[in-house]
């Protein structure tokens, strides 16, 4: 999984262009292999000093290479997973999706909705013993900001009053950026608008600390084994590049003391591929993502079925479209009506795709304020056939060429033909299929910004599920993030609106309406919600995967070993 993240395009955010597209391949890892994580509960007090764990203690647990564990760059599933276990932010998720405390202890939010204060838990150590102060988060957040960071989620702080124009170079001053200490335990943030998703925006990896002095004694060098300094559950021991990678219990740590005494992460090119044989070969306790093809062979299994594990995943693989290319009929709402109308969801998630994931009737996924339980379209195959003639081709007939393109992905692969051969038996008409290599295909992505084309498939999953973290970052007409070139004033001024919306009610209430606008006109057609199917030794207690990323604080720190 791999996506490009955060811009947030509200009041004086709308600027085309003001980040570029995070590689795809970031969100390819991240969604694919859907890591675990976990939610430290509100209000832990610090733990008094425990014994280690036993040596028995021990998860091996396959990953990619991380390029890194800087709270600054991290983007991509490797890191973040790790990385969250290494830093603590502000606050976290319980495990019914509620912000709640982590190294804050509270916090207050002014009458007119712009100024966050944050007091932090006191006799809190960085891993080298230092004391962790309100002014190392200061210093972290105006760092993600600065350009010279050049962090590709720099825009997760333009939410922050001044974090926009010292990104985009307006001042050279970082004190512009509305964070400030005002002591060893009081972090104030003042907001250039009100942001009714601020708080969860605050418990996302780049909001994480980071120790300074690290950074100006190693340079680039601070992230490594040895060099690495945090204030999480876990330190990092061991690196040895694309082979193995070790965390243990950072015996510091303020909260309670993870049961695991380390986790050893097999580092491969494609732990999709490569963790299953390792898993039944008992040389890992976890596999990654369950490919399609081995998922029958796996709940057949005697043995292996009674260990695997499905997991929802906050995310939503669609069809985009370019809905101003005139040249194809992809152009036309009711095209992309009948197209919508004649896949059969049910079908593309059970059959093709064996399970893994849920069909999806609407964009927003599960668990999302603005998901709609009844999808705003229906009729079934009939209407779409319907639809199509009146778009001008009744029985497919005069359908001109469509080229549906793809990123290389198994689960890609299977979805477009799927619904090729759907839409031939339905429809009566040919899509041709496009599928491309990764650096082609983000070459092409990149040429759409300008250029036309007619669709491909891609997919977004949720930094933390908010409806801010979909319908304003992607479909916002002054975001085009997808470069679908849709643009409804309904849907913009709803979505708008809903972005700063305290009362929940209301909130929900805009974005269903506006979800209902965009679930109708289509400038992306769903496809599937994600998820994840992983299998997991009976001697592993505590594992599960959150769905969405920011929840993944924590996964290790419940994770027990049995006896075996």
């Amino acid at each position: 999984m791999s996506d490009e993240r955060i811009r947030f395009p509200w009041g004086s955010y709308y600027e085309r262009g003001l980040i570029t597209r995070r590689q795809f391949v970031k969100l390819s890892a991240l969604i694919g292999g859907a890591a675990t994580a976990g939610a430290i509960l509100a209000e832990q007090q610090p733990a008094a000093a425990a014994l280690a764990p036993p040596a028995k203690q021990v998860l091996r647990y396959p990953d990619f290479e991380p390029l890194h564990f800087d709270p600054a760059t991290m983007e991509s599933r490797p890191e973040i997973l790790a990385g969250m276990a290494l830093f603590d932010p502000l606050i976290t998720f319980d495990d019914a999706g509620r912000v709640v405390p982590l190294a804050a202890k509270s916090w207050e939010v002014s009458k007119d909705e712009l100024t966050y204060t944050f007091h932090l838990r006191p006799g809190m150590q960085w891993s080298d013993g230092h004391p962790v102060t309100a002014a190392d988060y200061e210093y972290a957040w105006k760092r993600v900001a600065d350009p010279e960071t050049a962090s590709d989620y720099a825009s997760a702080f333009y939410p922050i009053k001044g974090a926009l124009d010292f990104n985009k170079g307006t001042t050279k001053n970082r004190d512009t950026v509305a964070v400030h200490a005002a002591d060893a335990l009081t972090l104030r943030v003042t907001l250039a608008e009100p942001a009714a998703y601020f708080l969860r925006l605050v418990s996302t990896w780049n909001y994480m600390p980071v120790p300074r002095w690290q950074i100006e004694k190693h340079g680039k060098k601070w992230v490594d084994a040895g060099n690495h300094v945090g204030n999480g559950m876990f330190t990092l021991q061991k690196w040895e590049h694309d082979r193995e990678m070790v965390i243990v219990a950072n015996p510091r740590y303020w909260g309670a003391k993870p049961t695991l005494q380390r986790v050893v992460f097999t580092l491969t090119d494609d732990p999709f591929r490569t963790s299953l044989p390792a898993f039944e070969n008992n040389e890992l306790d976890v596999t990654d993502q369950i490919q399609p093809g081995d998922i029958d062979r796996v709940k057949k299994d005697s043995v292996l079925g009674k260990q695997i594990q499905k997991y929802r995943w906050s995310g939503t693989a669609m069809m985009f479209c370019d809905t101003t290319n005139t040249n194809s009929p992809l152009s036309k709402v009711k095209v992309r009506q009948a197209l919508y109308l004649a896949a059969d969801h049910t079908r593309l998630a059970n059959e093709a795709l064996r399970g893994i994931y849920d069909p999806a009737q609407t964009i927003t996924p599960p668990g999302t304020i603005g998901y709609l339980e009844a999808a705003p379209l229906s009729g079934g195959v009939d209407r779409a056939r319907q639809l199509l003639a009146e778009a001008g081709y009744p029985d497919g007939k005069g359908f001109p060429e469509v080229k549906v393109a793809w990123p290389k992905l198994v689960t890609y692969d299977l979805a477009a033909q799927a619904l090729q051969q759907m839409w031939r038996d339905t429809l009566k008409i040919t899509i041709t299929l496009q599928r491309m290599d990764r650096k082609e295909f983000n070459a092409a992505f990149n040429s759409w910004a300008k250029q036309p084309y007619d669709a491909y498939i891609e997919r977004w999953g949720s930094d933390y599920e908010d409806p801010a973290n979909w319908a304003n970052i992607l479909f916002d007409s002054d975001q085009d993030f997808f470069h679908t070139r849709w643009r409804n004033a309904q849907f913009d001024s709803l979505i708008r609106k809903g972005a700063g919306e305290a009362d929940p009610a209301k909130r929900k209430q805009m974005y269903e309406a506006a979800e209902k606008i965009l679930s109708t006109e289509l400038p992306a057609i769903p496809l599937y919600h994600l998820g994840v199917i992983v299998a997991v030794k009976p001697w592993v207690q505590g594992f599960r995967l959150p769905p969405a990323a920011a929840a993944w604080h924590g996964t290790f720190g419940r994770v027990k070993i049995l006896d075996h």
